[in-house]
């Protein structure tokens, strides 16, 4: 049997799963039964956890209906979206501690790029985060000095602060860079749903496929998602080669992006009747306004970026 206390900590794991938001309903079932493996027998966990996650996953499902267009680790996000471009290598909910993650992240700057240095945060950090007590950002470089990491830390604080966060740092290279905010992230699709729960219905003015390779995670079907959905899709996109996302508007006109090596991100829209995609090469900010026009405007044009390149079907 589950007693009372291993419920109240059943429903806490679970609502920290919720908020992290990369597990499904079958997933967070799973990872209660390890998180009380040695507590309680398997069934029962199974059983009590089921209960409980299909009353937690419809609570944040209403929840996330009234929450503001633009949350704290959207921002968190977009910020290191714009590092990346800029050659520092910057991975959020990376690893699960800080020494497995500052082992590991020399492994995701792409070969030859150049990356001048990386910023991430770790599980750990995220799970913190959850409960309101903010991020704690480590920084530096690939074999540089003191100095260098200092200016990495430098850079990661401007940015950070551009986007509307508010880094604690005092300039030391040796302590990390603290961010307050509540981290919750939007569930659509698989992600939301749950056994007995209601079938999906029209959430916005956007169909999303996308894979991100990287985290194993993705939506196959197409998910119909408001801007603000997909956008968390696109800034969610590991920057790695084949991350990919399609978005398609009401009248079937397509905006897709990939990230390529660089790392670059690729964005087009296709064009069946001459059987070739135009895109370019953008920003993460470019991209992100591209589908606001697609969700707004159900229009693909994307010749305000100007100097398309034309990419014919069969060169692919």
């Amino acid at each position: 049997m589950i007693d009372t206390a291993d419920r109240n900590a059943l429903r806490e794991h679970i609502r920290e799963a919720l908020a992290i938001g990369d597990l499904d309903f079958d997933a967070v079932i799973e990872d209660c039964v390890e998180h009380l493996h040695g507590v309680a027998e398997a069934g029962p966990v199974r059983a009590a956890a089921a209960e409980i996650a299909a009353e937690e996953f419809a609570a944040y499902r209403s929840d996330q209906e009234s929450w503001p267009d633009l949350l704290d680790a959207d921002r968190l996000i977009r910020a290191f979206r714009e590092l990346e471009m800029a050659g520092i290598v910057a991975r959020e909910d990376f690893a699960c501690c800080q020494s497995c993650g500052t082992a590991e992240i020399g492994a995701e700057a792409p070969e030859g790029a150049g990356m001048r240095g990386y910023v991430f945060c770790h599980h750990q950090d995220v799970q913190a985060a959850v409960a309101g007590h903010g991020v704690y950002l480590a920084y530096g470089t690939f074999g540089g000095d003191e100095a260098a990491t200092t200016r990495i830390g430098e850079e990661v604080v401007a940015v950070l602060r551009r986007h509307g966060l508010a880094p604690d740092w005092n300039g030391d290279p040796g302590r990390r860079i603290a961010v307050p905010m509540t981290w919750r992230r939007r569930r659509f699709g698989r992600l939301a749903a749950w056994p007995g729960g209601p079938e999906p219905e029209d959430a916005g003015p956007l169909t999303v496929t996308y894979r991100d390779y990287a985290r194993g995670r993705g939506e196959d079907d197409g998910v119909p998602m408001p801007l603000a959905g997909a956008r968390q899709v696109l800034l969610g996109l590991t920057p790695r080669k084949g991350d990919f996302a399609t978005f398609e508007g009401r009248s079937g006109a397509i905006v897709q992006l990939i990230w390529e090596d660089g790392p670059r991100l690729w964005l087009e829209s296709p064009d069946t009747t001459t059987q070739s995609s135009r895109g370019r090469h953008v920003t993460p900010a470019e991209a992100e306004e591209a589908i606001r026009v697609l969700a707004d405007e159900d229009r693909a044009d994307l010749a305000w970026l100007g100097d398309l390149e034309v990419r014919p079907w069969s060169d692919g």
